[in-house]
């Protein structure tokens, strides 16, 4: 990429999925998009614009846009180029500038917030880290003027899901039934259902098989949850720790008959008790509540 100084843009992907010069196409199109998407949402905030929903400006999507030209094998080596020429202001070397600042910032101290750095630029590098996993891509460089600026890796992993945006962070425990699983690289997610609605819950690469194996089962999640502003509504959950719970065994009719020492009647004698004096009015009583009467 034509950048400050006439800088190539680099990416490398380092791992076992990468063998033989490889690399999962889900996994370059996870790579492509968060990228691209975290320069425009930095790109926002250094002119100034806030990063509200909505379409982008034009003129800042344009200023940032990024096209793959080559993939040179080793491991996996993407080569990538600006769209556009280079003005006088260069927003995209600037914002690539702060997405190297802050990524170093964040592997120092993930507890204060690189300037930038929006909530939604941080879900955005949450996203550009959710492939690195021991078993596919461990570590992705990106390279500008022939060297390492910055990398994503598991350590970069840990560190954002530990910073706090604007959403309250407390430990709990949620108890229900776990249901959608997504178990892609990129995706670790799944669904809790409980009394009080449905949970939303990402998690390590540690758990995939915890809670693929708890799938459809009741259980007992522990982790960090991101609530809502008011403080109630859980907004996502970031499991540490998952529980399968013992539930009761359908029985049939049958096994609870023997349980409770109940059989068929076999004769009028088998009823015992007192008799009922006013047979009538019980009969009475019997109809009135069959036929719904007052």
């Amino acid at each position: 990429m034509t950048g400050s100084g006439g800088e190539d843009l680099v990416i490398r992907a380092v791992g076992p999925a990468t063998e033989g010069g490889r690399l999962p196409l889900s996994e370059l199109a996870r790579l492509a998009g968060g990228l691209q998407a975290s320069l425009e949402r930095i790109a926002l905030s250094l002119s100034g614009n806030t990063s509200r929903p909505g379409r982008r400006p034009r003129e800042i999507v344009d200023a940032v846009r990024l096209d793959f030209v080559g993939f040179q094998q080793g491991s996996a080596v993407l080569h990538i180029s600006r769209t556009g020429r280079v003005g006088s202001d260069d927003l995209l070397g600037s914002t690539l500038d702060a997405l190297e600042e802050g990524v170093k910032s964040l592997h120092q101290d993930p507890s204060a917030l690189p300037p930038h750095f929006t909530p939604q630029v941080i879900n955005g590098i949450r996203e550009l880290t959710g492939g690195v996993s021991a078993g596919g891509v461990t570590r992705i460089d990106f390279f500008r003027g022939g060297r390492v600026r910055f990398t994503l890796d598991e350590a970069l992993q840990k560190a954002v899901r530990s910073v706090q945006t604007e959403s309250i962070h407390q430990a709990i425990t949620v108890v229900g039934r776990l249901h959608m699983g997504d178990f892609s690289p990129a995706g670790l997610r799944c669904r809790i259902d409980t009394y009080a609605g449905s949970v939303l819950c990402d998690f390590a690469p540690d758990l995939r098989d915890a809670v693929l194996d708890a799938m459809d089962q009741m259980v007992m999640a522990d982790g960090t949850g991101e609530l809502d502003p008011n403080g109630v509504s859980v907004h996502l959950l970031h499991l540490t720790r998952l529980g399968m719970l013992e539930t009761a065994r359908p029985r049939s009719l049958g096994e609870l008959a023997r349980e409770q020492g109940i059989r068929p009647v076999a004769s009028p004698d088998d009823f015992d008790g007192s008799t009922v004096e006013d047979f009538d009015a019980f009969l009475a009583a019997v109809r009135s509540a069959r036929l719904g009467d007052e």
